[in-house]
């Protein structure tokens, strides 16, 4: 980054200095005359101008890049196009700055000395620009390929922990499947808890690759729900409501329970959860709100790693198509998701 800085601000005196040697040859050997026998104060004017129409040219340059490139999306037309703009920003800036140059030095242009400037800049702009492009290219290529490389890793790593963990959810589900054989027919509830769980399992570990309808989604949290309740008070109250329009439509799995399973956890106070999922505009809106006991304000700007994860899942299922707001106040606890579906 040091060496990018030094360059860039050294970089525009090199090219100043190189055009003007350029044009004192062309124009003076020609003819043999001597620029250093002349006023110092004439070739100072001219070096001078040279250097600040040359900052004044890359800053131009540097502004109009930075909000027009894109080295990701590299194109032979796209390149030809950014070499026209920055010739084009050239010659509008090197001719008057002739001009200027000229009135300062009372020696009045000729067409020639338009016509050697200008060429001369030119020549000069496109090795010092095919340089800095050609750098940009070839460090947005590595970085692509680095990029690539990486992914390949943690893809590799993934597989890997995938075929570890496939003794795993068959083990489970078989162990669940004996206890539920164990256990006495005239015993209900347990066989029921087990079959709840095997379900919300069974969700979990295979139906997340791919698009689900809503009503699956919503039949999980209910389960859910019904399984966390076993275990909870019996006061709490809940208010649930699911738009049946909703039922139809498709989402990425496990993107609304993380709220639930927030609301849960963190219940208190009043002790009292309202889930509310309806249709608006083909959007998703899916609010959970829940009682909380009053906490001092440093633990209010605590924040849950599962919805922190969730967010991260949303950008890359979503991005730019949901909206999350979550807010903490003295007794409630707030968390909305929009989802254009």
């Amino acid at each position: 980054m040091k060496r990018y800085r030094v360059w860039f601000w050294i970089s525009p005196i090199i090219c100043a200095i190189l055009v003007m040697v350029s044009i004192r040859l062309v124009s003076d050997t020609p003819t043999g005359y001597k620029f250093w026998e002349r006023p110092i104060e004439k070739n100072l004017i001219e070096d001078i101008s040279a250097i600040i129409l040359a900052y004044i040219f890359q800053y131009v340059v540097y502004f109009f890049l930075k909000r027009n490139l894109r080295t990701n999306e590299f194109s032979l037309k796209r390149l030809l196009v950014e070499y026209l703009y920055v010739l084009l920003i050239g010659v509008i800036i090197i001719n008057p700055g002739l001009i200027i140059i000229h009135y300062l030095t009372k020696d009045p242009p000729g067409l020639d000395d338009f016509v050697i400037a200008t060429m001369i800049f030119v020549l000069y702009t496109l090795i010092f620009y095919s340089v800095f492009r050609g750098k940009q290219i070839l460090d947005a290529y590595v970085s692509e390929k680095l990029q690539v490389q990486k992914i390949k890793n943690v893809q590799m790593q993934a597989e890997l922990k995938f075929l570890r963990a496939q003794f795993h959810p068959h083990f489970l589900f078989n162990v669940l499947n004996t206890i539920y054989f164990q256990i006495d027919e005239k015993n209900e509830e347990p066989r029921n808890t087990i079959e709840k769980l095997s379900d919300l399992l069974r969700y979990q570990l295979y139906d997340t690759n791919c698009l689900v309808y809503l009503k699956q989604e919503f039949d999980f949290i209910d389960t859910y729900i019904g399984i966390q309740k076993l275990r909870m008070k019996d006061s709490l109250e809940l208010d649930i409501s699911f738009d049946e329009q909703l039922f139809s439509k498709q989402i990425y799995p496990l993107l609304l329970f993380p709220f639930v399973e927030n609301a849960l956890k963190y219940v208190g106070g009043e002790y009292w959860i309202k889930i509310v999922a309806r249709l608006k505009d083909d959007h998703l809106c899916f609010e959970v709100v829940n009682a909380i006991p009053n906490v001092s304000e440093s633990k209010r700007t605590r924040k849950g790693i599962g919805l922190e994860m969730l967010r991260r899942r949303l950008q890359l299922l979503y991005p730019q198509k949901y909206e999350m707001q979550t807010d903490k106040m003295s007794d409630k606890y707030i968390a909305k998701l929009t989802i254009k579906l």
